[in-house]
Parts: structure tokens; C-alpha cells; sequence
């Protein structure tokens, strides 16, 4: 019977979420307190600041998906270097 090995791109994705679920565990943590001297907001201002909402330009868009993309890839090699560098200590201890 074949053994299932999962693949690096597995690997790294549960490499990925463990690492989400400490910081989720850790964040959940944190309490939130709201001070009393802040004024709240009446359902008119609340109104008028979603109508002063505006979508976001093209270019405003195409700078936000290069920094994403450039911090995704350069993520991508952390997580392939850490994951190169396991293989390689396990590799040792044989």
C-alpha cells in the first residue's frame, strides 16, 4: 500500500496556521478596556462618516497588492529556508 507524503506546500501551510493559532491563543488574552472621558459617536456622525467613505483609487489598489505580494513571497522564502534547514538537521541525526 502507498504511503501518503504530504507536500512541501502542505507543510508549509500547517506550518503557517500553527504559528496563527499561537498568536490567536496569545491575542485572546488581551483585554480591551474603553475609557469614560472619550465622547461616543451619535448615529448621525456615525452616518455622516460612511458617506465620506470613498472606494479606493486604482493606483491606491495596485501599490497595496505589490506590498502584499512582496511581503507573501518574501514569507514564502522564510517558510522554504526554515523548512530546507529542518530537513537538513533531521538529515544529520541519521
Amino acid at each position: 500500500m502507498l504511503e501518503h507524503r504530504p507536500l512541501l506546500s502542505e507543510l508549509l501551510y500547517e506550518s503557517d496556521n500553527v504559528k496563527r493559532e499561537d498568536r490567536k491563543a496569545i491575542e485572546s488574552k488581551v483585554e480591551i478596556t474603553v475609557e469614560k472621558d472619550q465622547p461616543q459617536l451619535s448615529v448621525a456622525e456615525l452616518q455622516a462618516a460612511e458617506k465620506n467613505f470613498r472606494q479606493p483609487t486604482a493606483a491606491e489598489l495596485s501599490i497595496l497588492t505589490f506590498w502584499k505580494l512582496r511581503y507573501a513571497r518574501s514569507r514564502e522564502q522564510e517558510l522554504s529556508n526554515e523548512f530546507a534547514r529542518l530537513l537538513n538537521r533531521g538529515s544529520s541525526l541519521e
